[in-house]
């Protein structure tokens, strides 16, 4: 019985964190090209970063231009040397993207939630199993 409601008990807190946790989880910013000489910098909801800075590098490592987003995240740089572009902002995002790479995406996250949370289900059940064997041993 005590171990029912421990593992109920258990449960319930990864749950209670689960739920708790949606609104606070941090988001992806990412550089994605418009066309060519044209970038626009967005979080990965969609949603563009007002607030980023870009910094646009040659071959040679060698920072070309620098400057700010317009209020609908675009930022237009000059396309001949450009090889990379850095993105940041003043609350710690930062994405990087290379000129002709496609961009990557996060994990959707609810189905990324559910394999962890799934996890620790599983890794809960093992235990229980464990101890209730150990248990029928004992008597």
């Amino acid at each position: 019985m005590k171990n029912n409601s421990v593992m109920a008990v258990s449960i319930a807190l990864i749950i209670i964190t689960f739920f708790s946790s949606l609104s606070a989880y941090a988001h992806a910013m990412f550089i994605e090209a418009v066309e060519e000489g044209k970038v626009q910098v967005i979080f990965d909801d969609g949603t563009p970063n007002r607030h980023a800075e870009v910094i646009v590098y040659d071959e040679a490592d060698k920072e070309i231009e620098r400057g700010n987003v317009d209020r609908q995240g675009y930022f237009s740089y000059a396309a001949k040397d450009a090889v990379r572009l850095v993105a940041k902002d003043n609350f710690g995002h930062r994405a990087e993207y290379v000129i002709g790479e496609e961009t990557r995406k996060q994990l959707p996250r609810i189905p990324t939630v559910a394999g962890v949370l799934a996890i620790f289900i599983l890794i809960a059940a093992f235990f229980q199993h464990r101890t209730n064997k150990r248990k029928a041993a004992e008597v």
